[in-house]
């Protein structure tokens, strides 16, 4: 049972290691909000709170049905 949990852990950490390489290396994170992507940015797409907080800015109300 603890031989198991050891080669389990080994793979985990193995896994971690390899996941943060970029990390390691000096890089950071990618950036994946809405407002860090250019293609987003230049089609004029924005995140739901800031489109939201545009519309009730303009008096445009949304449809529930």
């Amino acid at each position: 049972m603890i031989k198991l949990f050891l080669i389990v852990l080994g793979i985990v950490a193995v896994c971690v290691a390899l996941l943060s390489v970029r990390l390691f290396v000096g890089r950071e994170f990618v950036h994946t909000h809405v407002e860090g992507n250019k293609e987003l940015h230049r089609r004029g797409i924005k995140c739901a709170r800031a489109m939201d907080a545009e519309m009730r800015g303009k008096g445009i109300k949304k449809n529930h049905n």
